[in-house]
């Protein structure tokens, strides 16, 4: 999971309580990613498909819970890519209140999890486990009653939204909201954590849901100035923390600085550790897209189809480590390698032709996957460099009407910090969560402004 995210955060994760069982409830956006993710992040799990069976299952599951596990239900069973929740089952509110009665002095918690992908099935993309707070299972709660208060802590904890172009807006308006904040008050950080972002989204998501209750029309209206600016930059290749990053000279020395990071980068990538990640990663790679475009596009499932990407990559790529490994180490041990007449050349070569096999080929097996990760990392270095590159470039143009771009974004950054500003929202010092059950929106409060 580290190697196909390149930021896995986790927020709040002290929800999950130390002294006594947790059932972690989430929606179920990503399919064979959500398991891993969880598998991965959470101690102490019960091992449970997500089925109850029969009644002995029921009861093996809810023991284990009462004496202090974790079991991670996905209530709604298959995973789906719709923006919301859907319909739960009844299990995870029956494992609940069985549990307690087993335990009924340290009754076990239910913790709403949302899963946060910037891009589901997409490699080295972002993904923030943001654990909600606890909901106690009480002594006089039905199944029934406690299946409702889990699908709407779990539509509260997932963002739940009508359509992905609203929940996909209101992720945008978070970027404008942080720019300006950036802009304001520059010692903030201009990119933020992914976890952070979440929270953010969190914060414009109750404010948008409150202000279509209380002023649709002002609401409407400044959805469709975003919408509208947000289409002029889209059109541009440019994000909204673009337009504030320009500085006040543009100057020769910033362009040199681009370009040396840009050379930096490529310069140690088009060498051994290039060499050695097109040979670890290539052919594996290759074999992955190829099953996708033959086989798995037939999945109408885009979480299945992703799965199954998935423990391709997880198969192939270790057997291939394997064989490769092999390769290589015969190819620096073996007198008759045409490698032989560059091992009078270089550093790494020479050292390596003087090792044992027996020491060559575990080194190999653990350099192939690290070579690819350095790989990655020279990667992302030069493609920020060379986006650099093409801001300076951009800036330098005298026809690019860069200033009515950003006076545009500014008109509605200020709208929507005055908004903000004015209201309560999660995360804020006299924020107060909630009741269970209800959402964010529902108990937003206005400032009160002094004279």
């Amino acid at each position: 999971m580290s190697t196909w995210f390149r930021e896995v955060d986790i927020v709040d994760a002290e929800n999950v309580p130390s002294d006594r069982g947790s059932i972690i409830v989430s929606w179920h956006p990503g399919g064979i990613f959500d398991r891993m993710l969880l598998n991965a992040n959470i101690k102490g799990q019960v091992p449970f498909d997500g089925l109850i069976d029969d009644r002995a299952e029921l009861e093996m599951v809810a023991k284990s819970v009462a004496v202090g596990g974790n079991v991670v239900v996905f209530p709604e069973g298959d995973a789906h890519d719709n923006p919301r929740v859907e319909q739960i089952r009844a299990c995870s509110a029956r494992l609940a209140i069985r549990a307690r009665e087993i335990s009924p002095d340290n009754p076990p918690v239910i913790v709403p999890l949302g899963i946060h992908y910037s891009e589901k099935h997409q490699f080295r993309e972002r993904v923030a486990l943001v654990f909600d707070r606890p909901v106690e299972v009480r002594e006089n709660d039905t199944v029934e009653g406690l299946t409702d208060l889990i699908k709407a802590e779990m539509n509260r904890a997932s963002h739940s939204r009508s359509n992905w172009e609203d929940r996909k807006l209101i992720w945008k308006a978070r970027g404008i909201i942080h720019a300006e904040r950036v802009r304001r008050n520059p010692e903030l950080k201009v990119r933020q954590s992914y976890g952070e972002s979440v929270l953010g989204a969190r914060r414009v998501r109750a404010a948008w849901e409150w202000l279509a209750t209380e002023k649709p029309e002002k609401c409407k209206a400044i959805e469709n100035d975003i919408r509208g600016h947000l289409s002029r930059i889209e059109s541009l290749g440019l994000h909204p923390t673009d337009l504030d990053s320009k500085p006040e000279s543009v100057s020769t020395k910033g362009f040199l600085t681009s370009i040396w990071w840009w050379g930096f980068a490529w310069s140690f990538m088009l060498g051994f550790v290039t060499w050695s990640a097109i040979i670890g990663s290539l052919i594996p790679y290759l074999c992955v897209i190829l099953a996708d475009r033959v086989v798995f596009k037939k999945l109408k499932n885009e979480s299945r189809r992703g799965a199954m990407k998935l423990y391709t990559a997880m198969t192939l790529y270790p057997l291939w480590w394997l064989f490769a490994a092999w390769i290589m180490t015969w190819f620096i041990t073996n007198d008759a390698s045409p490698l032989n007449y560059f091992s009078d050349f270089g550093v790494i070569l020479p050292f390596l032709f003087s090792m044992p096999v027996w020491f060559i080929y575990p080194l190999m097996l653990w350099w192939l996957p690290i070579a690819a990760r350095l790989q990655l990392k020279l990667y992302a270095r030069g493609v920020r460099a060379w986006r650099e590159l093409s801001m300076w470039k951009r800036w330098r143009q005298s026809d690019f009407d860069w200033d009515r771009l950003c006076a545009s974004q500014k008109v509605i950054a200020t709208r929507l910090v005055a908004i903000g500003d004015g209201l309560i929202l999660p995360g804020d010092k006299e924020w107060t969560e909630p009741r269970i059950g209800i959402d964010d929106h529902e108990v937003i409060l206005l400032r009160k402004t002094s004279n």
